[in-house]
C-alpha cells in the first residue's frame, strides 16, 4: 500500500498539480496510512476525512502564516554566525508547530480509537508487534561500530539533502559526532515493548474517555517517560553532541552551499505560499 500510495503522489507532483492536489486530499491519503496498521469502518473512515476537511481551514488561515515567517526568519540568517540560542529558539518554533497540529487533530484520535471494534485492536497491535520485531532483527546483531557508521551515513545523507556536497571539514566533523554520540539502538527495543504495553492498556480502558484520553494524551505528548533512565540519558547526550556539532557544520558552509540551503528553503515557502491561495 505504501509503495502504491508514493507512486500516485510522485505522479501527481510530477504532472504539475502535486502540491494542491495532496494538501485538497489529505483526508485520503490520512486514511490510506492508518489503513497499513487497521481496516477502517466507513464512520471511521467519515470521522478523519471530516476532521481533516475542518482543519484545512484553520491550517490555511493560521498555521501556514506562521511556517512562512518561520521560513522568513531562516532565509534571513547567516550560517557563519548562528548560534546555539539562535539554533534552539528554530528548533521550539518547529516543536510547537507540531504540537499544534496534534491538539487540532487530538479530539478526532480519540474518536477514532474509542470505537475501534475488538478486532480492530487485535489487528492494529499486530502490526505494530510486527514492525517492532523487524526493527529488533534488523539491528540486533549489529556492532557498535556498524551502528555508529550507520549514524554517520545518515547524519551525511540527512546534511547533503539540504546543503549539497560537504567539504573534507564537514566530513570530518561529522565522523566526530558519530564517534562521540551513544548508540541507543538497543535500548529502543525496551522502549517498544514498553510502548506496546501501555497502548494495550490503553485499548482495554478505551470506553472510558477519561482514561482513554489521559493514556493517549500521555503517548502521543510525553512519549518520553517511557523511556528507560540510560535511554533517556544517553538521547540527551547525543542530543547536545548533535546541536554543537551541527552548529559547527553550519558555521562553515561555503558560499555555494548556503545558496543551495536558501534555494531550498525559497522552494518550501514557495510551496507554503501556494497552499494559502
Amino acid at each position: 500500500m505504501n509503495r502504491w500510495l508514493v507512486a500516485v503522489i510522485m505522479s501527481m507532483m510530477l504532472i504539475g498539480c502535486g502540491t494542491k492536489f495532496i494538501y485538497d486530499n489529505l483526508d485520503w491519503i490520512a486514511i490510506e496510512y492508518i489503513e497499513d496498521f487497521v481496516e477502517l469502518n466507513e464512520q471511521q473512515q467519515n470521522l478523519i476525512s471530516e476532521s481533516i476537511q475542518r482543519a484545512a481551514v484553520w491550517h490555511r488561515s493560521s498555521e501556514i502564516p506562521a511556517y512562512l515567517s518561520q521560513l522568513d526568519e531562516l532565509l534571513l540568517l547567516t550560517p557563519a554566525t548562528l548560534s546555539q540560542q539562535q539554533f534552539k529558539q528554530q528548533e521550539l518554533k518547529f516543536r510547537e508547530h507540531s504540537f499544534r497540529l496534534l491538539d487540532h487533530f487530538f479530539p478526532a484520535i480519540v474518536d477514532v480509537v474509542a470505537n475501534m471494534s475488538d478486532k480492530q485492536v487485535e489487528q492494529f497491535m499486530n502490526v505494530v508487534r510486527v514492525r517492532h520485531m523487524q526493527f529488533k532483527q534488523k539491528h540486533i546483531n549489529r556492532s557498535d561500530l556498524d551502528l555508529r557508521f550507520l549514524y554517520q551515513k545518515r547524519i551525511e545523507e540527512g546534511l547533503i539533502e539540504w546543503i549539497g556536497p560537504l567539504t573534507e571539514q564537514q566530513l570530518l566533523l561529522v565522523k566526530s559526532w558519530s564517534e562521540e554520540l551513544k548508540v541507543t539502538t538497543p535500548l529502543w527495543f525496551e522502549y517498544q515493548t514498553q510502548v506496546r504495553v501501555e497502548l494495550s492498556k490503553m485499548f482495554a480502558n478505551r470506553s472510558q474517555r477519561r482514561e482513554l484520553e489521559s493514556s493517549l494524551h500521555k503517548i502521543l505528548y510525553d512519549p518520553q517517560q517511557y523511556y528507560s533512565q540510560p535511554l533517556e540519558a544517553r538521547i540527551e547526550h547525543n542530543s547536545q553532541i548533535g546541536t554543537r556539532y551541527l552548529i559547527e557544520i553550519i558555521n562553515v558552509m561555503t558560499v555555494k552551499q548556503t545558496t543551495q540551503l536558501r534555494n531550498e528553503l525559497t522552494d518550501w515557502r514557495e510551496i507554503a505560499y501556494e497552499l494559502t491561495l
